[in-house]
C-alpha cells in the first residue's frame, strides 16, 4: 500500500535527493497522520460521550495532541524546503531536526505525565469499568496507529528524515500505551490488582526511553555529529582511485539538513605534474562526488615533492616515528627546508577525533626521536584532529 500511495501523490518519487521530492514525502505523511488522528479524535470523543466513558474521551484528547505533532512536522518540511537566502545561504534544512526535537519534547512531556498518573493509580487504585465498546475503540485505535507508524517509518528511512522517524516512534508509543490500557481493562474482569497503574508505569518508562533516544538523534546533527565513517571511507577510496591524487587529509563535513551536506578536504598531488591536468581531475572528482554522494565538495590541492630523494627518505622516517608512537596517528604536508646550520622538518600530525594526548608532550616525544636521526634536524609540527 505504501508504494501505491506514494506513486499516486508524489511525482518522481524515486528522486529522493531532490529537496522538493523530500518535501512532498513529508507533506504526504503529515497530512495522512493529521487525517487519521482527526478521525480518531471525532470517533473517540463521540463514542466516549455516547457511552459515558471518560477513558475513551481522554484517549481522544491524546490524539488531538498528536495532531499538534503532525502539524509541526508539516510546517517543518515546508520551512526546510525554503530556498537559501542572504541570511541563510546554506538553506533551511535543519528545520527538520528542530521538528524532530519538538516531537521528542512532546513525547517526553507525555511520558512524564503518564508516569505520574500511573504511580498515583498504584497508590490510589480506581475501579475499572469494563465496556465492550471501549475494547472495540482501543483495538481500532491500535490498528490505525500501527499503520501510521509503518508508513512514517518507511518514508523516514527512505528519505533519511529524523522528524518522520520521530513521528513513527510517537505512533508506536501510542500503540504500546493503548495496548496496555486494553490489557488492563480486560484483566479487570479477573483481578482487583491495580494493573493499569503497574502496566502504565512500565509503559511510561518505555516511552520515556524512546523520547530520550529521539531527542539524542535530533540534537546530535544540530551540535555537529561526526559524519558516517563508512561513507567517508567510501569517498576516501573513490578519490584515491584517480591517478593524480597521492593522498588526502583534513576531511571536514558540515550537515545543514538531510540532503544538504558540504565537504572540504586536502588532496596531495605531485608538484612536478601539470597543474592544469591536476585541476581538471579535481574538478571531475568534485562533480562526481556531488552526483554519486549528493555532497557539495571543495578540494584544496597540496603539492608535494615526490622527486627529491632526501625528502622522500625523511618523510618515511618521520612517518615510522609517529606511527611507532601510536598506530592510529599519521602525517601529511611534509616539507623540508634546509639551511646552513640546521634543517627544518615541517609536517602535520593527524590524531583520531577522541584522542586526549597532550600536544606538548607528543611534540616533545617526536622531537626526541627525530634528534636521534640527526641533531641538526628541527621539527615544526602542527597537531590536527580528525573530524570523523
Amino acid at each position: 500500500m505504501f508504494n501505491q500511495i506514494v506513486k499516486l501523490f508524489i511525482k518522481d518519487s524515486e528522486n529522493i535527493s531532490r529537496p522538493d521530492v523530500r518535501e512532498k514525502y513529508g507533506t504526504l505523511c503529515s497530512i495522512l497522520s493529521i487525517i487519521c488522528n482527526g478521525v480518531m479524535v471525532i470517533f473517540k470523543l463521540l463514542f466516549g460521550y455516547l457511552t459515558h466513558s471518560v477513558a475513551i474521551q481522554a484517549d481522544g484528547l491524546n490524539n488531538l495532541s498528536d495532531m499538534g505533532s503532525n502539524l509541526a512536522t508539516f510546517f517543518g518540511f515546508k520551512l526546510a524546503s525554503k530556498h537559501p537566502d542572504s541570511d541563510h545561504p546554506y538553506g533551511h534544512g535543519r528545520y527538520e531536526y528542530i521538528t524532530g526535537l519538538v516531537i521528542a519534547f512532546l513525547i517526553l512531556l507525555v511520558a512524564f505525565s503518564s508516569l505520574k498518573e500511573s504511580l498515583l493509580k498504584i497508590f490510589y487504585p480506581e475501579d475499572l469499568n469494563f465496556q465492550l465498546s471501549a475494547v472495540i475503540v482501543l483495538i481500532v485505535s491500535i490498528f490505525i496507529k500501527l499503520w501510521m507508524a509503518f508508513f512514517n517509518r518507511k518514508a523516514g528511512d527512505l528519505i533519511a528524515s529524523p522528524s518522520l522517524k520521530a513521528a513513527a516512534q510517537d505512533s508506536l508509543n501510542d500503540v504500546v500505551t493503548t495496548f496496555s490500557t486494553l490489557v488492563s481493562l480486560c484483566m479487570s474482569l479477573v483481578t482487583d490488582l491495580p494493573l493499569d497503574g503497574i502496566i502504565g508505569t512500565f509503559v511510561s518508562l518505555f516511552v520515556l526511553k524512546a523520547g530520550i533516544d529521539i531527542f539524542k538523534d535530533t540534537v546530535d546533527p544540530l551540535l555537529g555529529k561526526a559524519p558516517d565513517k563508512e561513507e567517508i571511507q567510501e569517498i576516501y577510496h573513490y578519490v584515491l582511485s584517480f591517478d593524480k591524487i597521492l593522498g588526502i587529509h583534513d576531511f571536514m563535513m558540515h550537515d545543514y539538513g538531510p540532503g544538504r551536506k558540504y565537504m572540504t578536504f586536502h588532496a596531495e598531488v605531485n608538484s612536478q605534474e601539470d597543474v592544469m591536468i591536476i585541476h581538471d581531475q579535481i574538478d571531475t572528482i568534485e562533480r562526481k562526488i556531488l552526483e554519486d554522494f549528493n555532497i557539495l565538495t571543495t578540494i584544496h590541492m597540496d603539492p608535494i615533492d615526490m622527486n627529491d630523494e632526501l625528502t622522500n627518505q625523511l618523510r618515511k622516517q618521520i612517518y615510522d616515528i609517529v606511527v611507532g608512537i601510536n598506530q592510529s596517528y599519521s602525517i601529511h604536508d611534509f616539507r623540508v627546508v634546509s639551511g646552513p646550520t640546521h634543517t627544518n622538518l615541517i609536517f602535520d600530525v593527524l590524531l583520531p577525533a577522541g584522542d586526549q594526548t597532550s600536544h606538548k608532550e607528543l611534540k616533545k616525544c617526536i622531537y626526541h626521536e627525530v634528534q636521534k636521526l640527526n641533531p641538526n634536524y628541527y621539527c615544526v609540527i602542527q597537531i590536527d584532529h580528525a573530524f570523523y
